[in-house]
């Protein structure tokens, strides 16, 4: 008998169906709270993704500018060696061949494109 009251206070007749309602209620919204987290670290995942692709394209461009800019340095100091090469020929010929005033005369313009540069340079850090 005292087996037959227990059952029966347990389990009332009308709460079955409301406690399986609630219950499916409560696993419908744990799924729609999974799946929308799961969206949301989705979204974060693209978005590293798309961080990484467009870090590794700035890294990629970067690496090629530095390398043109070190080749078109190369050139830049091959012309200014040329010229100057070319200045120390023409003062060479125009003291009669005398390579004492040529190196001179080159050693000068280069300490005046040096001091011009300098002078740059301060103007800039005044600025």
């Amino acid at each position: 008998m005292a087996a037959k009251k227990k059952d029966s206070e347990e389990f009332p007749n009308g709460n079955t169906e409301e406690q399986a309602n609630s219950a499916f209620s409560n696993f419908e919204m744990k799924e729609h709270l999974l799946a929308f987290i799961n969206s949301i670290l989705e979204y974060f995942e693209t978005l590293l993704l798309y961080a990484k692709k467009v870090a590794t394209e700035k890294i990629v461009i970067g690496i090629q500018a530095y390398i043109f800019f070190r080749i078109a340095l190369f050139f830049i100091c091959l012309s200014v060696l040329f010229f100057l090469a070319a200045f120390f020929l023409f003062l060479q010929r125009q003291f009669g061949g005398d390579p004492l005033m040529a190196a001179l005369g080159t050693g000068g313009l280069c300490l005046f494109i040096s001091l011009l540069g300098v002078l740059a340079l301060v103007r800039k850090l005044k600025a």
